[in-house]
């Protein structure tokens, strides 16, 4: 009896200890990186990142962590990439234009028509000799790169429809506060108006612009169209986002949590792409639900009219590098 009260303890005790571990909170990573975009939650962006996380989780069992701010949260995208150098952001998901503040080569790829589809982007991005030549140019700025985003094949939303460039002449148009940008809607005949994208919506809704680009995910996403419902399918330009962190950051990680870090990043990217790709097509389709004024200008006249661009935004040895590598993957 003794022995059967003896086990018996024990056996209730044991069930203690097992209802005790299931109750505790989990335990607290030791590295907690805070990582910010500008997207709602329901957009590729944010699903990327939060991919990152769990990969990461995945890759150091739970040593290293990754918070997602969603919605500008922690500052716009230049208070972000800014943030990433001054400790209050660690990581950053931005498009491709504001990092060309930052290191001048990027600019590269925000020329117009510069991939022939969604599919060639991916090719280039994806591959090492892009990410490598990326990261070297980051490196010198004091940034990594962790992986490149997609922010969707861009389009033209306006007030009134545009169904050839003759239309977009003289139109306020939204663009970055990036050169190339500015000169390829120069060249389109509009009238570019950089501004932050936090404030576009109720420019077009008190018509301080007449339109803005833009991909179909954050068209619909961000109910443009309720303020600009026509939508011009130009494909000018297939946005690319690096996800980058703080070369100082970076460096003070322990080296398997770096390894791990750039194994998500490079996996979450390569999801993002695809999720980006998909989303695109499925918010076309819901966009044509809603009625929206979908024109099919002639896409020639506007890779013709900004070819000029690249005789004057390609001049350095790492502008040119990068150019003939994204070429060859054609």
């Amino acid at each position: 009896m003794k022995v059967l009260k003896t086990s018996l303890t024990h056996a209730l005790l044991a069930l203690l200890a097992l209802y005790m571990i299931s109750i505790a909170p989990a335990r607290a990573a030791d590295i907690v990186l805070k990582a910010s975009h500008n997207a709602n939650q329901d957009e590729p962006y944010h699903s990327g990142m939060e991919r990152m996380g769990e990969l990461l989780k995945q890759k150091t069992g739970d040593k290293a962590e990754i918070q997602v701010f969603a919605n500008a949260q922690l500052g716009d995208e230049m208070e972000s990439v800014q943030g990433t150098q001054l400790g209050i952001v660690d990581i950053a998901v931005t498009a491709n234009e504001v990092m060309a503040n930052f290191a001048p080569d990027m600019s590269v790829f925000g020329l117009p028509y510069l991939f022939k589809d969604a599919e060639h982007m991916d090719r280039a991005v994806g591959s090492k000799q892009v990410h490598d030549q990326v990261d070297q140019i980051l490196t010198a700025k004091g940034y990594r790169l962790l992986g490149i985003f997609f922010a969707g094949t861009r389009h033209i939303m306006s007030k009134r429809p545009i169904g050839s460039i003759n239309d977009i002449k003289g139109m306020k148009i939204r663009t970055l506060n990036n050169p190339i940008h500015i000169e390829a809607f120069k060249s389109f005949g509009a009238n570019p108006t950089p501004m932050p994208y936090t404030e576009l919506y109720g420019a077009l809704e008190t018509g301080v612009v007449d339109g803005a680009e833009a991909a179909n995910t954050n068209y619909h996403s961000r109910k443009f169209y309720e303020v600009a419902p026509n939508w011009a399918m130009t494909g000018w330009i297939e946005m690319v986002s690096p996800v980058v962190i703080g070369a100082a950051k970076f460096d003070s990680l322990p080296k398997d949590i770096q390894t791990a870090l750039l194994e998500a990043g490079a996996e979450a990217s390569k999801m993002e792409r695809k999720v980006y790709r998909d989303s695109d097509q499925q918010r076309l389709a819901q966009l044509k639900q809603l009625k929206v004024n979908i024109t099919h200008p002639d896409i020639e006249a506007f890779r013709s009219a900004s070819q000029k661009i690249y005789e004057s935004y390609v001049k350095t040895d790492g502008q040119k590098q990068l150019l003939q590598t994204i070429r060859t993957m054609d």
